[in-house]
């Protein structure tokens, strides 16, 4: 059989990308090649103007490019990633947008099993599809520099959830935006909690793979742990509920006292966490009466107080 290189077409956003790399795996291997991604670079967000995204007015800009693609340009089955004006797209190429028309409810089930339904292709959804160079994590016999890193974006927000306790937990690390890091803490009043920045998806991967366990909601963040199926906890988001681990050991949750008892078992300890707040759920990139103030006004009052204005 003839190899054959297949190219894909992908506008974002990074967690739609990265579910979709078992899908552009499998049809690589069906081919017995690779497989190169085209990501425009000029796609508009279409946000209204009350949201605030790292994005900006793009899906993916320079600075996302940047971000994802040093973790991309290492998969085994990817010989190439591009970023490029829709323009300078090549003449043919598997569309992965597809899946937003392709019909499918889009406010529900596993974002990866989309791609499957949409393209008619099996792959399994248990097995990791996202890879590091060997020697990329620590090595073996050492203890991780995290019992627990959590990454929580703004987005997709379960309030009843009680993070308070994660200050009796030994190494515990946030990994996101400083933001993000900032608001976490206030909000539960964390004083241990270590902010741990990275510099890309690498970077950020490398992290996931050195910890014990890694917490996180509906995110990319999150999307790149289950590609690696590093041990795993999701804070479900009940009203649109895209994202559920799958494959490793991992769990999903609704409650503080379950999160409390699924790290127990992970780490090995004994965690209280007293009872869970009075919250609903929050996306709180748009206006929640009761919760905050639109995500934008909130990001750009921390960049004055940050500049000292």
């Amino acid at each position: 059989m003839t190899s054959v290189n297949l190219i894909f077409k992908h506008s974002g956003r990074l967690g739609d990308i990265v579910y979709a790399l078992p899908l552009v795996k499998r049809m690589a291997e069906m081919q017995g090649g690779l497989a190169e991604i085209y990501i425009p670079s000029d796609v508009p967000s279409r946000l209204g103007s009350d949201v605030y995204h790292p994005g900006g007015e793009l899906m993916v800009g320079p600075a996302l490019f940047g971000f994802i693609e040093p973790l991309l340009a290492v998969q085994p089955y990817l010989k190439n990633v591009h970023f490029v004006k829709s323009s300078e797209l090549p003449a043919e190429y598997i569309d992965l947008d597809a899946f937003k028309t392709s019909g499918l409810n889009l406010k529900a089930g596993l974002i990866q099993g989309w791609y499957r339904k949409a393209f008619g292709v099996a792959f399994p959804l248990e097995a990791p599809w996202l890879f590091l160079p060997e020697g990329a994590g620590q090595e073996a016999g050492h203890s991780p520099a995290f019992n627990l890193l959590i990454g929580r974006t703004t987005r997709f927000c379960n309030t009843s959830i009680n993070y308070s306790f994660l200050d009796a937990i030994e190494q515990v690390g946030f990994i996101g935006l400083r933001y993000e890091y900032e608001d976490f803490c206030e909000r539960y009043g964390l004083s241990a909690v270590q902010h741990v920045p990275v510099q890309n998806a690498l970077e950020l991967a490398r992290k996931m793979h050195d910890c014990r366990v890694y917490v996180g909601n509906q995110s990319a963040n999150f999307a790149i742990a289950d590609g690696m199926k590093v041990p795993r906890a999701l804070e479900a988001f009940e009203p649109v509920p895209v994202a559920s681990p799958v494959g490793g050991v991992c769990f999903e949750y609704t409650q503080t006292g379950a999160l409390g008892r699924f790290l127990s078992e992970v780490l090995g300890v004994s965690i209280d966490t007293g009872p869970d707040l009075p919250g609903e759920y929050c996306d709180s990139i748009k206006p929640q009466d009761g919760y905050r103030r639109p995500l934008k006004e909130q990001f750009k009052r921390w960049l004055k107080k940050r500049r000292g204005g």
